[in-house]
C-alpha cells in the first residue's frame, strides 16, 4: 500500500497521540515534523522514528513529500501556520479550536477556497463511526422527540500556560468547549431562542469555568458545564419524549446507551473494533477529500466550522474577553 506523508507541526501533548495514531494506521506514514526549537524536533523525530525534522515550520511546507500537514501548536498560532499550508499548496488540518476568532478563521477558508487547497479542523468527535450512529437513532425517533440535552466536560488543566495566557488565545471555553457544543448542536435545532452564559475568571480575565443555558422553540432547553480547573463527569444526556441517551466521554464518546421511558437499554453504541484511538478518522477523512479533490471535509465543513467561532466570539464578547491578538478589535467594536 502506497503511504499518505503526513507532516506534524508541533511536539506538544496532543503531537503525541496523533503521532502514535498515525504509526499504527495502516496507509499513513509520518514524513516530518517541525518545531520552532529544533532539539524537541529532534527528540520527537527520534521517538517516532520520523526520517526528517525541522527548525521551522516553513521548512516542512517546502517539504515535497508532504501531502497532508497537522497544526498542532497553540490555538494563537494556529490561523498563521495554515495560511502558510495553503500558501506553500499543502493541504492542512488545523487542531481544535481552528482558530481565536471568526475573523482570523474565515481569512484562512476564503485563502483555502481561493488557492482550491484542502483545508480542515480536527474536531475528533464529528468523525467517529459511533458519533453517526448516535445521530442517526436519535434522528430516527429512537427516544422521540428530544427535549432537553445537558453536559458537563471538564479536566483540571487551569495551570497549564496554554489556558492562562491571553496571548494565547486560552481559556477553557476554546479549550474544552467545542466538544460539548458540537454534539448538543447536532441534536437540536439552530437557531435558539435565548442563549445565557456565566463564568468563573482566572486573574488573567481569561474564563476558568463556564455555565450555558440554551433555549430553543417549543420548550427545548440545552446546559452545558465546562470546567478547566474540574475533573468533571465528561458525560452528556439527551432527553427525548420516549427515552434518553447517555454518552460517556463528550470528547472520545467511550459508550453510547440508548435507554426507554422506563430506563430499559434499548441499544448500546461502543467504538469499533480496532479502533487504534479515535484520532484515525479526521486523517483516513482528510485523506480522501484530498484524493478527490474536495477543500473540505464533508463531516465537518467550512460552514459548521465558521459557525461553531462565531458562537465562541458571541460569548466572549458577553464576557469582556478578548485576546492581544490580530482580530480582536474588531470584535470589541462590533455591536452585539
Amino acid at each position: 500500500m502506497i503511504s499518505f506523508n503526513v507532516g506534524i507541526m508541533g511536539t506538544g501533548s496532543i503531537a503525541h497521540k496523533i503521532a502514535d495514531t498515525l504509526k499504527k494506521l495502516d496507509g499513513f506514514s509520518i514524513a516530518a515534523v517541525a518545531s520552532r526549537d529544533k532539539e524537541k524536533a529532534d527528540e520527537f523525530a527520534k521517538e517516532f522514528e520520523i526520517e526528517k525534522s525541522y527548525g521551522s515550520y516553513e521548512e516542512l511546507t517546502k517539504d515535497p513529500d508532504i501531502e497532508l500537514v497537522y497544526v498542532a501548536t497553540v490555538n494563537s498560532t494556529h490561523a498563521d501556520l495554515a495560511k502558510l499550508c495553503i500558501n506553500a499548496n499543502k493541504p492542512v488540518l488545523v487542531e481544535k479550536p481552528f482558530s481565536y476568532n471568526a475573523a482570523t478563521a474565515k481569512e484562512v477558508l476564503d485563502l483555502a477556497k481561493e488557492k482550491n487547497v484542502f483545508c480542515g479542523e480536527a474536531l475528533w468527535t464529528r468523525f467517529m463511526p459511533q458519533f453517526f450512529v448516535t445521530l442517526d437513532g436519535i434522528r430516527k425517533g429512537v427516544i422521540g422527540d428530544v427535549r432537553f440535552v445537558t453536559s458537563s466536560f471538564g479536566y483540571n488543566v487551569g495551570h497549564k500556560e496554554r489556558i492562562l495566557k491571553p496571548e494565547l488565545a486560552g481559556g477553557a471555553l476554546l479549550d474544552l468547549g467545542l466538544y460539548p457544543f458540537a454534539a448538543t448542536l447536532s441534536t437540536l435545532p439552530m437557531p435558539p431562542v435565548s442563549m445565557i452564559s456565566s463564568n468563573v475568571k482566572f486573574n488573567t480575565n481569561l474564563d476558568a469555568q463556564d455555565t450555558f443555558v440554551i433555549n430553543y422553540p417549543q420548550g427545548r432547553t440545552a446546559t452545558i458545564f465546562i470546567s478547566a480547573i474540574n475533573q468533571l463527569s465528561n458525560r452528556m444526556t439527551i432527553n427525548g419524549t420516549k427515552g434518553y441517551v447517555e454518552i460517556e466521554g463528550i470528547n472520545s464518546m467511550d459508550k453510547v446507551t440508548f435507554y426507554s421511558s422506563k430506563g430499559e437499554v434499548l441499544q448500546e453504541i461502543n467504538p469499533p473494533e480496532g479502533q487504534i484511538s479515535g484520532y484515525e478518522y479526521e486523517f483516513l477523512s482528510s485523506r480522501k477529500s484530498i484524493i478527490t479533490g474536495k477543500i473540505e471535509n464533508m463531516e465537518h465543513s467550512h460552514g459548521a466550522i465558521l459557525a461553531n467561532i462565531s458562537l465562541f466570539d458571541n460569548f466572549r464578547k458577553s464576557w469582556g474577553m478578548f485576546f492581544p491578538l490580530p482580530g480582536e478589535e474588531e470584535l470589541e467594536k462590533r455591536e452585539n
